[in-house]
C-alpha cells in the first residue's frame, strides 16, 4: 500500500537561513501527520544546512508514523542515527554546498563501505534504503549489498519533453520497481514530485513511500500544511 511522505527538510532549511528558529519543523510535521501525511522524510546532511541532530532527536520522540533519515555515508553520521534508531537510514551521496537536495549515490564507489553499513543498521533493527538513478544495474547491485529498500530519484519525469516521453519515463519506472520487488526490496520514490504529476507516480506498482517536499511547502505558506497534505493525498 503506498504512503505519502513529508520531506521536512524545505521548512528547516527556511529556519536556518533566518533566525534559527522559526518556522519550527516539529511543528510543520505535527500538522502534516493531522493531514494525513504518513511519513516523515529528513536529510541529516554533513554540513547541517537543514535539519540537525537536535531535529531528529525531537522528530523521533514526536513523530506518531515512520521516520525515514537519509543521510551521507559517514562513519559518524551513521553511528548518531543507530543511537536515534530512525524507522529507516537512507544512504546518499556526500554532499555538495551548493545543493540542498540529496545526490543519489553510486553504488559501485562505495560498495565495500555500504556493505558495513547496511550489516550494523541491520543489527540494531534499523531498516536500510539507498538513493539511487533509475537504472538496472544500481538496482541488482542494491540488491547483492542487501539493503532492505531503495529510493529512486524520478527527477527525470519533471523534465520530460512531451507526453510520449513522460509515458515512457512511467513504463520505465514500472519496469524498475518490479525488478527491485522481484529481488526482495522495497521502493520509494522521490525527486520533483509534486501537485502535477504525483497521480501518474501513484499508478506506478510495487512504489510504498511517495516523497513530496518543496510543493507542499508553497501549497502550505498560502493554506497550511495540514491542508496542503490532505490536497496532495486526495490525488493520490
Amino acid at each position: 500500500m503506498q504512503r505519502f511522505a513529508l520531506d521536512i527538510d524545505s521548512v528547516a532549511f527556511i529556519r536556518n537561513l533566518l533566525d534559527g528558529k522559526t518556522p519550527d519543523p516539529v511543528h510543520a510535521l505535527v500538522l502534516a501527520e493531522l493531514g494525513g501525511a504518513e511519513s516523515i522524510v529528513c536529510y541529516l546532511r554533513d554540513d547541517l544546512k537543514t535539519v540537525n541532530d537536535r531535529d531528529v532527536a525531537l522528530f523521533r520522540q514526536v513523530i506518531k508514523t515512520y521516520l525515514n533519515v537519509r543521510t551521507n555515508l559517514t562513519e559518524e553520521n551513521i553511528r548518531k542515527l543507530m543511537r536515534v534508531k530512525p524507522d529507516m537510514i537512507t544512504l546518499v551521496a556526500p554532499g555538495e554546498i551548493s545543493v540542498v537536495e540529496p545526490i543519489s549515490l553510486d553504488l559501485e564507489m562505495y560498495s565495500s563501505q555500504i556493505h558495513s553499513a547496511v550489516v550494523e543498521l541491520r543489527s540494531s533493527n534499523i531498516l536500510s534504503s539507498v538513493l539511487i538513478e533509475p537504472d538496472i544495474s544500481q538496482i541488482k547491485l542494491a540488491g547483492r549489498l542487501e539493503f532492505d529498500y531503495i529510493e529512486i530519484n524520478a527527477s527525470c519525469l519533471s523534465e520530460a519533453a512531451d507526453m510520449n516521453s513522460e509515458l515512457e519515463i512511467l513504463e520505465r519506472l514500472s519496469g524498475l520497481t518490479l525488478a527491485a520487488s522481484k529481488i526482495g526490496m522495497g521502493v520509494n520514490i522521490s525527486g520533483n514530485i509534486g501537485y502535477d504529476n504525483i497521480r501518474e507516480i501513484s499508478g506506478i506498482n510495487y512504489i510504498e513511500d511517495i516523497i513530496v517536499g518543496k510543493p507542499i511547502l508553497s501549497k502550505a505558506l498560502s493554506i497550511g500544511f495540514e491542508q496542503a497534505v490532505r490536497d496532495i493525498m486526495t490525488l493520490i
